[in-house]
């Protein structure tokens, strides 16, 4: 028999590279960020529905959820009036910050259906991906993939996913801009590009394949032959972004501030144009800044 109370809890990713390319079919490197969750409570009541959400971005996670709920019902061709409980909603994942909120959310909405037995246990990537299309109109699926993931992925968006097994852990940091990133903006911002001058953004996303492999090719050899790769890889990534023109403003100063305070590389991580920065480091940096570090 089924039980009446479900909890389930997702958690953040972060791309080392690969943004926006993956949605040409190129490969991006993602990781998951266990440190920073998004849970999910109900509790089966005849009650009618009810919600509550605690955590970061409270008002806007209410929406996005009640948004993205009644859309996925929908879908399965059922009504928002048939659910009858509680749900409850803490979410840690930060916002407009490349971190994967709206895929955490999606698996943890699809992780209730399957327990509800409106959907089978294969089908939660495909309908989670399915669910974040509402919030970027086109997902590559790379942020589900780490959000589900327990490691390091080389992914693919139409190709067999590799797991990555580092050979040396880098000193990897995030940073946050102080600037807020919308990927849909940014998502528009490139395909624009694409539109003015396919062949110059042909080429950069050729150079964000490029980095991609290096950096997992780095990772992949000693210390000492992959640190300067993968330093040299995260900076051709950072370029990419520049070209883009998603590589602005408070991101450009906190990029530049990371360089000149001894970072090897910095880039943005996730959509761009705000959210967290990504940094490399040859020794542990004087956090000034509220640093979190990150492991492969």
């Amino acid at each position: 028999m089924m039980s009446s109370d479900f909890s389930t809890t997702t958690h953040a990713k972060w791309i080392l590279a690969g943004e926006h390319a993956v949605l040409r079919d190129h490969p991006a490197l993602v990781f998951p960020l266990h440190s920073k969750t998004l849970t999910l409570h109900y509790s089966k009541s005849d009650e009618g529905l009810r919600t509550e959400f605690s955590g970061l971005y409270g008002e806007e996670i209410h929406l996005l959820f009640c948004g993205v709920l009644e859309q996925a019902l929908e879908v399965i061709n059922r009504s928002i009036s048939e659910v009858q409980g509680k749900f409850i909603v803490e979410n840690h994942i930060p916002l407009g910050a490349g971190m994967g909120v709206s895929a955490a959310l999606s698996v943890a909405i699809v992780r209730w259906f399957i327990w509800q037995g409106w959907l089978q246990d294969d089908q939660l990537q495909t309908f989670a991906q399915h669910l974040e299309n509402i919030f970027h109109s086109e997902s590559s699926g790379v942020d589900i993939a780490g959000v589900l993931a327990e490691q390091g992925l080389l992914f693919y968006r139409n190709g067999p996913q590799k797991l990555l097994q580092p050979k040396w852990k880098p000193l990897l940091y995030l940073c946050h801009s102080n600037q807020i990133g919308l990927t849909s903006h940014c998502v528009k911002k490139v395909k624009e590009l694409w539109q003015r001058d396919a062949s110059l953004a042909k080429l950069i996303d050729d150079e964000m394949e490029s980095s991609v492999l290096s950096a997992a090719n780095a990772l992949q050899s000693d210390r000492d032959i992959g640190l300067p790769e993968l330093a040299a890889a995260i900076n051709k990534a950072r370029v990419c972004f520049t070209q883009w023109g998603l590589a602005g403003g408070k991101v450009e100063q906190m990029i530049n501030h990371l360089l000149s305070a001894g970072a090897l590389a910095a880039k943005p991580t996730g959509s761009g144009d705000g959210g967290y920065i990504l940094s490399l480091w040859s020794h542990e940096p004087n956090k000034d800044l509220p640093f979190e570090m990150i492991q492969v």
